[in-house]
């Protein structure tokens, strides 16, 4: 009896070993996996490489939320690519991602062409530049299919630009200011229908200007409508067929306007932001006009001390009753850029933040992080994707920002089988493995396939 008692002893001793084993295994392996991701970011910048595979192997040791954003993150942040060293204050693209306007004063065009298309290996540079001969242009437009674009700033008109050959851009038109007084005629915000035959203009003055530009050298204004007096315009959408606007004002307002007929536009419904103190920053809208995302800054804290940036979604099947689907927190101290995709599935947020990231809003109700568009020098002031969010585009003071984000859906769905497709033959150095590790012993990680000197990542144990 003595030595079953024994026996049952050892059997509950060794299980109760092997369970505090596995525990304290488990717990390294979650420690070394977040503290290979650490060192990744660090290396983001200076040795992009290097940060992926140190990002594949925290995967591959322990797949985390953690671990599996940061490998994302190191997988986009590759294909970025330095469109210009230029500032820029603002940034628009075609539908199709392949016409790009770019600045500030000087508005440069980018063909992007060759800089989607990996076997060129010498990318064009920008292929002209709107010269209008007057400073203060601050906003800017361009048709879905980069044929046409405004140009407008502190100068009162809007310029209409004939760029069916990009290389050659031609005057077609200035669109006058509103019917306010000269001081107050400056263009705060254009936009500009997908086929470019519907213009929208907001001016300092307070007036909403609706032209039809068929004819790009003989437009025709259609109405202007006092929409705005007591504030001042920040943003101002426009849905693909030029029949709903969404303009945000400087106070926190964000009304949407029925330009079905746009001979007498009509203010259809105002956006309610929740929470005290609340301000719209920005707005993006997709094609049919049935999304609309909102940058809202609001106070929190105690006593109202801090501010909080969060974005929200609306929906707005029917114009005149918007409704709000979902609001989430941005990791961003405030939000300068906004953009959607057309099928409003997909937006791009930055701001003072060397970081644009990307969302999925499939699900209206529950947005998702998808990835960080990092590596950005300075605070982005604009953003841009193309039609299938194959391309997105940051600006700011530090320069233009071309991303490459065919693809992305393969990476997100799967980042380790993403990156061990592209390279199979990953390795990590012993040096390398004992530098970032801390002299973790390799030989646990080890799988099938090894080196003496190198540590296969894709194979890790």
């Amino acid at each position: 009896m003595l030595a079953v008692l024994l026996v049952v002893s050892w059997g509950v001793a060794g299980l109760l070993w092997k369970r505090e084993h596995d525990r304290a295994s488990a717990q390294e392996r979650i420690a070394l996996a977040h503290g290979l991701a650490l060192h990744a970011a660090e290396l983001r910048d200076a040795d992009p490489s290097t940060a992926r595979d140190l990002d594949l192997a925290a995967v591959r040791i322990h797949p985390d939320e953690q671990t599996r954003a940061a490998l994302i993150d190191a997988m986009v942040g590759m294909r970025g690519k330095e469109l210009t060293l230029d500032s820029s204050v603002e940034v628009v693209l075609s539908g199709d991602g392949r016409i790009a306007l770019a600045g500030g004063d000087e508005v440069s065009v980018w063909d992007l062409t060759t800089w989607l298309d990996p076997e060129i290996v010498n990318k064009s540079d920008r292929v002209a530049v709107l010269k209008d001969r007057r400073e203060g242009l601050s906003t800017m437009a361009l048709s879905g299919d980069g044929r046409t674009a405004l140009t407008g700033g502190d100068v009162g008109d809007t310029i209409v630009w004939d760029l069916t050959h990009p290389a050659k851009p031609i005057r077609a038109a200035a669109l006058a200011g509103g019917k306010n007084a000269k001081d107050d005629a400056s263009v705060l915000a254009v936009a500009l229908s997908r086929d470019g035959r519907t213009a929208v203009i907001a001016d300092l003055g307070g007036d909403l200007t609706v032209w039809s530009l068929t004819d790009r050298s003989r437009p025709v204004r259609l109405s202007v409508t006092r929409a705005y007096p007591s504030s001042v315009v920040s943003d101002l959408r426009l849905s693909a067929d030029g029949g709903i606007a969404v303009i945000s004002y400087r106070d926190g307002a964000v009304t949407v306007w029925d330009l079905s007929d746009p001979s007498r536009p009509v203010k259809s419904a105002d956006l309610a932001l929740p929470g005290e103190h609340a301000t719209a920053t920005t707005t993006a809208m997709s094609a049919d006009g049935r999304v609309i995302l909102v940058g809202n800054a609001y106070r929190t804290g105690v006593d109202n001390a801090y501010w909080a940036e969060q974005a929200e979604v609306w929906k707005l099947d029917d114009k005149s009753r918007p409704v709000r689907t979902a609001a989430f927190d941005v990791p961003l101290a405030d939000i300068y850029g906004m953009a959607l995709t057309p099928d409003g599935k997909t937006a791009l947020l930055a701001g003072a933040s060397e970081s644009a990231i990307l969302w999925d809003l499939s699900d209206p109700s529950r947005p998702a992080r998808l990835a960080a568009l990092k590596g950005y020098a300075r605070e982005i002031n604009s953003v841009a994707v193309g039609g299938d969010g194959g391309v997105a585009l940051v600006a700011g003071d530090g320069g233009v920002f071309l991303w490459d984000l065919r693809g992305l859906a393969e990476v997100v769905a799967d980042p380790e089988r993403a990156a061990c497709g592209v390279n199979p033959g990953t390795e990590i150095s012993k040096a390398d493995w004992a530098r970032y590790t801390g002299g973790a012993d390799w030989s646990d990680y080890k799988g099938e396939h090894f080196l003496d000197d190198a540590l296969a990542v894709c194979f890790i144990r």
